[in-house]
């Protein structure tokens, strides 16, 4: 009897403990679940509290951001107002320069016809020395006239009809600048210039020799050397000034390079190196500064490509031509020439007037 109860007991203990067991289990993993729980509602929390942090910042960068969008568009505004008045000052001073160029060279041209007639019939020795005088400063005020034309975008309406050697070239250029006896030159004599080239290798190589002039010792020479060379045929022009330091050399082939206009050039513009590097590029040749002149000073080298060169058939000395009075005209890229494809600006003609003439 007391056997069978104690089995029932230790049944019912076995079950109790099993009971227990299972309870214990099942409380563990209600405590997890609850904690698992816990965890992703803050993870919520937390996701949800960063979204409303970013929906807040979101509406502060958007805020800002249409503030900043005010204050760049008002800042463009003021670069655009500030470029357009600079366009209009540009083209402003642009305008008073072509129209004091075009009545200086009306003027001029005028002036070197009468002085042309005048030297038909002088025949006094000394009044003709004055008259020449006078006819070479008229070329002077032609050649300044052109250049600030050119700086205008306005292209000499000359053309030269038949080839010009590039020594009459050069002799041509020398006639044109103040200290004109001065320049020595050689070669060239067998090397000719398209038609078309003519006047703006001419105006180009003025410029060179009157800066040469200028910045050297007046009592010392300007060596000017024309040879032929594999792609075509250079203008090395050497003074025996003090040469350029290198800033003021890298300067000069800045105004060479870069193309500046008027009002880039400053108050008191040099205008001769910017009015080479706008002949340069329309007529499709080089100009290089350096300090390698033999005689201590600069040295500037022209480089004349082949197909700026012809045969010499029909050439005639550019030197021993008087210009006509033509007005100048504003131009684009000329028709392919005789003497040589898309040159440019219809821009040569005969050279000024002036005492070198052989």
């Amino acid at each position: 009897m007391l056997s069978g109860t104690g089995a029932v007991i230790l049944a019912a203990s076995a079950v109790l403990v099993l009971v227990f067991a299972l309870f214990l289990t099942w409380v563990v993993r209600l405590r997890r679940a609850l904690q698992d729980a816990r965890r992703a509602t803050e993870r919520e929390r937390a996701v949800s509290a960063r979204e409303r942090a970013n929906a807040a910042q979101e509406r502060t960068l958007a805020a800002e951001r249409g503030e900043e969008v005010k204050r760049l568009a008002a800042v463009r505004s003021e670069l655009d107002e500030a470029a357009r008045r600079e366009r209009i000052l540009r083209d402003s001073v642009q305008a008073s320069f072509e129209s004091v160029a075009r009545n200086m060279h009306a003027m001029s041209m005028v002036q070197q016809q009468v002085l042309d007639g005048l030297e038909q019939h002088v025949e006094d020795a000394r009044l003709m020395g004055e008259v020449m005088k006078a006819d070479h400063a008229a070329a002077q005020m032609t050649r300044k006239a052109q250049t600030l034309l050119v700086m205008c975008g306005i292209w000499p309406a000359r053309r030269e009809t038949r080839p010009v050697s590039l020594f009459d070239c050069v002799r041509g250029a020398q006639s044109r600048i103040v200290e004109f006896g001065r320049v020595d030159v050689h070669g060239g004599q067998n090397l000719y210039a398209v038609a078309p080239a003519v006047e703006g290798l001419m105006h180009a190589v003025a410029e060179l020799l009157e800066n040469a002039t200028v910045f050297s010792p007046s009592r010392t020479q300007v060596a000017v050397a024309v040879r032929e060379v594999a792609a075509g045929a250079v203008i090395e022009i050497d003074d025996a000034g003090l040469g350029m330091p290198p800033d003021v050399l890298e300067k000069a082939a800045g105004q060479l390079r870069d193309g500046l206009d008027l009002a880039q050039l400053g108050a008191v513009p040099r205008l001769g190196l910017a009015c080479v590097g706008r002949w340069s590029r329309e007529l499709g040749f080089g100009v290089e500064l350096s300090t390698a002149s033999a005689y201590g000073g600069t040295r500037v080298v022209v480089f004349v490509p082949h197909r700026l060169l012809t045969e010499p058939a029909g050439a005639v000395r550019a030197a021993d031509h008087k210009p006509v009075v033509v007005e100048p005209v504003v131009v684009g890229k000329v028709n392919q020439d005789a003497g040589g494809a898309g040159l440019g600006p219809a821009a040569s003609g005969p050279a000024g007037g002036g005492p070198p003439n052989g």
